[in-house]
């Protein structure tokens, strides 16, 4: 049995074993693109080699085979330059947006690509999930937010822009009356938190904790909650949407003390409690456990930090330890011409009769249905799961780095479920090994050679027919959203009652 040395922690391993496999039983994590278990190894992008500090070389992990007394190093200096060098080459000719630019722009990160998705699909309890866990305030919110969304909605460039408030103000009706499921929370943590402030800030804090098992009490000293935004008129702001989402808070479990000022009493709630969140001014100072969740002039910015807040204290009650976090890494496409923005209508509007049996666009709900069709999807199918955006994130890639094409490849190509789109392609081979080892008929090939090789469907079949039996593998190993399915994978979270959209 050969034993390997990997990082100063020495193992013995079966023959055969790869160095990547042998790193992984150690818990040692190595990054892939192109390996995928069960399938054979592709050594397409090189972002998983590692130094055999015997020969001094880089070796690819995934397929060199341990040999005994080898001594790797997989985190060394000139390693992690080499993994962002191949991270960046590949990026340079990546196309597409990792967030939609609605989502981006969006003070709370709504995840707006997905309430559409399920609008359009008449899934109305799944939109009313995602715009409650992305806005807390969705009815509120339909009525005093500025819509900064819309401002850079791609439907605008074409034609005019999407209707994002209307829609989620109509949607948040539902929130509001018919689904109890939304306000379900995890067993309780045994933690209690402190939120001095019942505006949308400390009550968007409050949400959050609440999802994530802490128990939180609000000092408000008005009688009712709302802050600022009470004040508005009945025009502005009917007040039975605010209490009513206010209301749902309360049935999750928050306790208000309404008419409760904290003053001298700050020093004595910090010791009452495991963490604090201030969400008004002048109180107290913000430091060990005491945090800030600042209002603000722009409701959903108000919301946006009482959520970034609250998942703060999430962590500091977990104890969660180690570096700073990364900068998520950002793809963005920037201007799209009109031909471009045409082929994306053609792409993502054709597809009626594949979902749903359309209901009359005189109604209410078909109305709704039609706004929410006319979404460009301009989203990353695989926003959460990336392993190029995860990699590129932790290694700091650049996108700019490397200006290697002028040429931008924005055709998503299939009309069925499965979607491909080479622009976002890395040409790593997993979805040719992965059809031909589920045995398919039709399969898939490599085209061409160079910068012109591209993934095809032999034949001018469609991916549906190509990927029969292993669509869901291809699917889940594409290390991007190059093959990924129409609804992409946020609609696989709309009803989990956990789910947060930060």
């Amino acid at each position: 049995m050969p034993t390997i040395t990997i990082n100063n922690k020495p193992i013995e391993v079966a023959p055969g074993t790869t160095v990547l496999q042998a790193a992984r039983t150690l818990d040692i994590e190595v990054p892939t693109l192109c390996y995928w278990e069960g399938v054979r190894p592709m050594n397409s992008c090189m972002l998983c080699v590692v130094r055999n500090t015997k020969t001094g070389q880089l070796i690819p992990s995934c397929s060199s085979v341990v040999q005994d007394g080898m001594t790797i190093e997989t985190d060394t200096g000139d390693v992690c330059t080499a993994r962002k060098d191949v991270l960046e080459l590949i990026i340079s000719e990546h196309i597409g947006d990792c967030e939609a630019p609605c989502t981006h722009t969006c003070p709370a990160s709504m995840n707006i690509p997905t309430m559409m998705r399920q609008i359009y699909e008449d899934d109305f309890d799944g939109a009313a999930f995602t715009v409650t866990n992305g806005l807390v305030f969705p009815g509120t919110l339909g009525y005093v937010c500025p819509a900064p969304c819309e401002s850079p909605c791609r439907r605008k460039s074409y034609d005019t822009t999407m209707e994002i408030k209307y829609l989620h103000r109509n949607v948040s009706e539902k929130a509001r009356k018919d689904n109890p499921e939304l306000l379900d929370c995890p067993e309780d943590s045994g933690r209690h938190v402190a939120i001095v402030g019942g505006g949308l800030a400390g009550m968007a804090s409050a949400w959050v904790l609440r999802k994530r098992g802490h128990a939180v009490t609000i000092f408000e000293a008005e009688q009712k909650a709302g802050g600022k935004v009470r004040k508005l008129t009945e025009e502005e702001l009917p007040k039975h949407v605010l209490d009513e989402e206010i209301a749902n808070i309360a049935k999750m479990g928050v306790n208000f003390r309404y008419e409760t000022k904290v003053n001298g009493e700050f020093e004595e709630l910090k010791t009452q409690f495991d963490a604090v969140i201030l969400a008004c001014n002048g109180v107290g100072k913000v430091g060990g456990n005491v945090f800030e969740a600042k209002e603000h002039k722009l409701n959903v910015r108000a919301v946006g930090n009482g959520k970034t807040a609250a998942v703060w204290v999430d962590k500091y009650l977990k104890s969660i330890e180690g570096p700073a976090e990364p900068s998520l890494f950002e793809c963005k496409i920037g201007k799209m011409e009109w031909d471009e923005l045409e082929a994306l209508r053609v792409k993502n509007e054709n597809k009626e009769s594949m979902f749903v049996v359309p209901i009359a666009a005189e109604t209410h709900q078909g109305s709704l249905r039609q706004e929410a069709g006319r979404c460009l999807h301009c989203d990353c199918r695989k926003r959460v799961s990336c392993g190029l955006r995860k990699w590129a994130s932790d290694y700091g890639a650049e996108k700019k780095k490397y200006n290697v094409t002028e040429i931008r490849d924005f055709r998503i190509i299939g009309s069925g479920n499965v979607l491909f789109e080479p622009g976002k392609c890395i040409r790593c081979g997993l979805c040719v090994a992965i059809a031909e080892k589920h045995g398919e008929d039709i399969g898939l090939a490599f085209v061409g050679r160079g910068f012109d090789l591209e993934i095809k469907v032999p034949f001018d079949h469609s991916f549906d027919e190509a990927l029969k039996n292993s669509a869901e593998e291809c699917v889940a190993a594409c290390p991007t959203a190059a093959i990924a399915f129409r609804n992409g994978e946020d609609m696989e979270a709309c009803h989990t009652t956990t789910w947060i959209e930060l």
